[in-house]
């Protein structure tokens, strides 16, 4: 009977498998084929007697026939991803074929032999290549999902947290066999092929913000049940098949570590993982594509498969799909690049119209002729200096320098939209002299130029995402939208400065909310609000003046410009104003985000199961002590990488150096338990709850008025203290843990509670991070001493 069973499941698998890379293939014929075909039947050189059907009636366009077949694929694509998502979570599962197919366990047994008979000479050596690849390839996962869907840039934590929880069961496996990294490149390209074709389906508008308390701008809330369902199914099955892809890096790491002491290995995962990040950082600095990110992660993965000549073909040609589909245009009029922040597409029409994308979503036309653009010079006609923040392909710019600009500072962030700009904008107004360009975070350059402004213009800085997750969901443009943020900019003006800052709003209490900012970053001093543009009616957005001495002109047009001033001072609209310790743009008031809760649920039943199923007996019973600290640490970190954004800058080169610094600070600290041993568990404690204190005391004092380098200085001191005893009171538990499996399972796990916990900063502030930090290190603190007292009787 069971070897009927064996036969059926068999034979049942292997019908699904055809099933989901049929539609795979289908897909990419259509993908390849279709702008052929279509156009063949639309000019009748194809199937001639259907020539008065389709052609001869000229009833519909050629778009008519690219969307009747678009709406086609997509269900085809949709309904694949759905059998993919459930072969991947539930019928793929290590537990469930691989282990108990017997070609699959012999042909995994073999590369295990292969790793166990690795020399222990330069064994330190594998390890860090295996931490280095495991980090590198999250940080490429995070960067492809968020780049692939706008959704995942608000969501990050779940590409973050799948990687987390694919890595801790792999540590948890690490001394069972087999291992399974021949599956990681195959597993990976499975995942972003169907990312990548579903990302030029409907996918994106089916993918609404089911977040009620959060705004997202441009992604539309989430209208019924339908949307919302399949907005949770499509994170909550990529949470789990990703954290697939993850478990054999985890497992491999895992075994190489066990067969070294435990402090020395962890010393050489640290060195490993400073290499991916370093790896990573000049893939951001050279713009390079996911393509390349692909290649360096099977270079990465070779040297431990070469030995096994199936799983070096299945490797290799895993790749080299991957790497053909994603280097193959996607459509003839579309050129796509990878910035440090994001996906960028340049999208030309027949027309000569040129758009700009962001993970699919619109931001900009270059060229635009918006009557936004011209309305601060109806205030401040012929400004001598101006500062523009957010100067994007540079229709600001062009609108300064119509006006009688005679210098323009523009700041912008994203050297690749500033790029566009400079080659392709009609009026090239980057290639003025007047003009000065600047690359670098809004925020940071304000705080630290000495220059005074005519007229600071704010621009649409509203389409970044960070390089890193561990960002808590926080966009750069939220720092540069703070009370703080605008009274800063505020010293920047000349007496009779102005400020303009133009919205799209998504919701009319977000109008609110930057009337409110900017009234009280002048003192009480209310700012004009308006409505600007042909269609003064509409929803399109709001444009706020500001000034000591700020009034209306007598010749603003009432067809062209609305004034909404007595509006939001009669505070029609609720709003909370945004702060540095609370800077969420896109909550109009502070509401704990109970929305979040339903996500939370899916990814933590989504884990239970997850570690059920695939996570031995011997290491459930796995260690309090590390798991709490893995959880502060998550928290400490997110703090610490938020405030240092704000004294150095948001850029990506900022967020790699602080990682960076984090990893070096942890190695120093293990460096130190390795050299000189532990120290009593009361003095390493004590002095990290000091050192959170202190942290925790400073975010109450003012920096405005300290120089700019002085307050560098102090922030980077305060932050790293807390960081450091962390990592000194992890190697002091790994060095007294049985096993280190246990351990970094444990400490990854804690991590994702971290992750979890850092949702509470949206409505308590990151703040509050400190004091959810203390909360967990204090039940570090207690079990350790329990396991103490324990171990000691």
């Amino acid at each position: 009977m069971d070897i009927m069973l064996n036969h059926k499941f068999k034979k049942l698998i292997k019908f699904l498998i055809f099933i989901t890379f049929s539609a795979i293939f289908v897909s990419i014929i259509y993908l390849i084929l279709s702008p052929m075909i279509i156009k063949g039947f639309y000019d009748g050189k194809l199937f001639g007697f259907l020539n008065h059907i389709i052609s001869g009636q000229a009833e519909h366009t050629l778009d008519y026939y690219y969307s009747m077949a678009d709406k086609l694929v997509l269900r085809i694509i949709i309904i694949s991803y759905i059998y993919a998502s459930i072969i991947a979570c539930f019928v793929l599962l290590p537990s469930t074929i691989l282990f108990k197919w017997s070609s699959g366990k012999k042909w995994l047994d073999k590369h295990t032999d292969n790793i166990d008979s690795l020399p222990d000479l330069n064994l330190g050596i594998w390890i860090a290549l295996a931490a280095g690849l495991g980090l590198f390839m999250e940080l490429m996962v995070i960067r492809i999902h968020s780049s692939y869907f706008q959704l995942f840039a608000y969501f990050k934590n779940v590409s973050l947290l799948s990687c987390f929880l694919g890595l801790g069961i792999g540590y948890a496996r690490g001394s069972l066999r087999p291992l399974t990294t021949p599956l990681v490149l195959p597993f990976i390209a499975f995942q972003i092929i169907f990312l990548y074709l579903l990302r030029f389906t409907d996918v994106n508008a089916l993918s609404m913000n089911p977040i009620t308390e959060q705004h997202a701008f441009g992604i539309f809330q989430s209208g019924g049940v339908i949307n919302s369902s399949f907005t949770y199914f499509f994170l909550a099955t990529t949470f789990a098949f990703n954290a697939l892809c993850f478990l054999p890096l985890g497992q491999l790491a895992s075994r190489l570590m066990m067969r070294k002491n435990k402090l020395a290995a962890y010393s050489w995962n640290l060195i490993g993982s400073l290499l991916g990040i370093i790896l990573f950082f000049i893939i951001s600095l050279l713009w390079l594509p996911p393509s390349i990110w692909i290649l360096l992660s099977a270079i990465a993965i070779f040297p431990f498969l070469y030995k096994d000549q199936l799983s070096f073909i299945v490797s290799v040609v895993s790749m080299t799909i991957v790497i053909i589909i994603l280097s193959v245009p996607s459509r003839i009029n579309e050129y796509e690049l990878f910035s440090p922040y994001q996906n960028l597409t340049l999208r030309i029409f027949k027309s000569g119209k040129m758009h700009i994308l962001a993970s699919n979503t619109f931001i900009q036309t270059i060229g635009s002729h918006d009557p936004v653009k011209e309305f601060p010079y109806h205030f401040k006609s012929n400004p001598a200096d101006v500062l523009i923040v957010g100067s994007g392909t540079g229709d600001d710019l062009t609108a300064a320098l119509q006006n009688g600009a005679q210098n323009i500072d523009a700041v912008e962030i994203d050297p690749a939209i500033q790029k566009f700009g400079q080659y392709l904008h009609p009026d090239s107004p980057y290639s003025d002299p007047r003009v000065n360009t600047i690359i670098d975070d809004a925020r940071a350059y304000i705080r630290k130029t000495q220059k005074k402004y005519d007229l600071i213009i704010y621009g649409y800085l509203d389409a970044h995402s960070l390089l890193s997750s561990k960002s808590g969901g926080v966009r750069l443009d939220s720092y540069v939208y703070t009370v703080e943020a605008f009274r800063e900019a505020r010293k920047r003006l000349k007496d009779n400065g102005i400020i303009h800052l133009s919205f799209t709003t998504m919701n009319p209490a977000l109008g609110q909310k930057f009337y409110l900012m900017l009234k009280d970053a002048f003192d009480g001093k209310p700012p004009l609000a308006y409505k600007v543009g042909a269609d003064t009616h509409s929803i399109s957005g709001h444009t706020f003046v500001a000034g000591e001495f700020v009034q209306e002109p007598s010749d603003l047009q009432t067809d062209m410009y609305i004034n909404l001033s007595k509006q939001f001072k009669s505070g029609e609209f609720y709003a909370d104003k945004s702060t540095d310790d609370w800077p969420f743009l896109y909550m109009p008031v502070r509401k704990y985000p109970t929305s979040y809760l339903m996500i939370v649920l899916l990814l933590f039943i989504t884990s239970l199961l997850y570690v059920r199923n695939l996570v031995p007996l011997s290491v459930r019973g796995f260690s309090f002590p590390c798991f709490f600290l893995g959880a502060g640490f998550m928290l400490v970190e997110t703090k610490g990488i938020t405030e240092l954004a704000l004294y150095y800058g948001s850029t990506w080169f900022v967020t790699s150096v602080v990682i960076t610094a984090i990893l070096i600070m942890a190695f120093l600290a293990n460096l130190l338990v390795y050299k000189m041993g532990t120290l009593p568990t009361f003095k390493t404690y004590g002095l990290l709850f000091i050192s959170l204190l202190c942290g925790f005391l400073f975010t109450f004092i003012n920096t405005e008025n300290f120089p700019l380098y002085a307050s560098k200085l102090l922030m980077t001191v305060i932050l790293t203290f807390p960081i450091f005893f962390s990592g000194f009171a992890f190697s002091n538990e790994l060095k007294k843990s049985s096993s280190l499996s246990v351990a970094f399972f444990s400490n990854i796990l804690g991590a994702m509670l971290g992750g979890f916990l850092e949702y509470n900063s949206m409505y308590f502030g990151f703040r509050s991070l400190y004091i959810f930090a203390f909360i967990m290190y204090g039940c570090a603190f207690i079990s350790s001493l329990y396991v103490w007292k324990s171990t000691s009787n």
